[in-house]
């Protein structure tokens, strides 16, 4: 029998993990603290897994913090078919309780970048216990990024699964107003494929905070995740 956790490659540092549920198995590695200690989640974005995010999770886990990096449903690690969010939040959600019931977990913070922010803001806006979410680089309104984004892959990508109704109940900001959770959006001014402007709008529309990466592309760089980061350690710490 396949084991999708075990399709990721191996980490010395971490152990890979894998999730069972009714209708998916979701992977991804844990980076462990001996000690009760707030954890990240952290979600990848479209076209990566969980291997992706280990840059980030690093940074946490070297703060005391314990980190899990997450396949998103379709990608690697995980079983299912990719349908850019649209399961996201569910998934999420249950990964989110997942870490709750641990007893070495104080409490939570959701990171994504990209597809995995857009996620992470659609989990947003119903209840959980997440201390703050941080969507970095995302998709907050899928009209706006066919029209605006430099790269056709990801239009083809959209007319391919998006659904209709998808086009706007998948977009954060038709749901800004319903925001749960203290959040932070992390745009870079430089991301051509997830234009700043439509961060910058959902910030304004939700109340989030905004973070905003002067130089940054539509991937953050090492030292711009220490950046990133670094300002959602403060935000969650407590």
């Amino acid at each position: 029998m396949r084991i999708p956790g075990l399709d990721l490659p191996v980490f010395p540092d971490a152990d890979r993990l894998t999730l069972p549920f009714a209708d998916v198995t979701l992977g991804g590695y844990l980076w462990r603290q001996p000690h009760a200690a707030p954890a990240a989640l952290l979600l990848h974005g479209w076209g990566q897994d969980a291997s992706d995010m280990a840059c980030p999770a690093r940074l946490f886990h070297q703060a005391g913090w314990h980190a899990l990096s997450l396949s998103l449903r379709g990608w690697r690690g995980s079983s299912g078919c990719d349908d850019y969010g649209r399961s996201g939040p569910g998934d999420t959600l249950r990964v989110l309780n997942w870490l709750r019931d641990r007893p070495d977990v104080t409490s939570t913070v959701l990171l994504g970048f990209s597809l995995g922010g857009l996620v992470a803001l659609l989990t947003a806006v119903r209840e959980h216990q997440a201390r703050l979410v941080v969507a970095v680089n995302a998709p907050t309104d899928l009209r706006g990024v066919y029209k605006a984004t430099s790269s056709r892959i990801l239009r083809r990508s959209y007319d391919a699964v998006l659904t209709e109704a998808q086009w706007e109940e998948g977009s954060p900001i038709r749901w800004a107003g319903r925001l749960r959770t203290p959040a932070r959006v992390v745009v870079g001014t430089h991301d051509a494929l997830c234009p700043p402007a439509l961060g910058r709008e959902f910030a304004r529309a939700s109340g989030a905070g905004l973070l905003e990466v002067q130089g940054m592309a539509h991937l953050p760089s090492e030292a711009e995740w220490a950046l990133i980061v670094r300002a959602a350690l403060e935000g969650g710490a407590g």
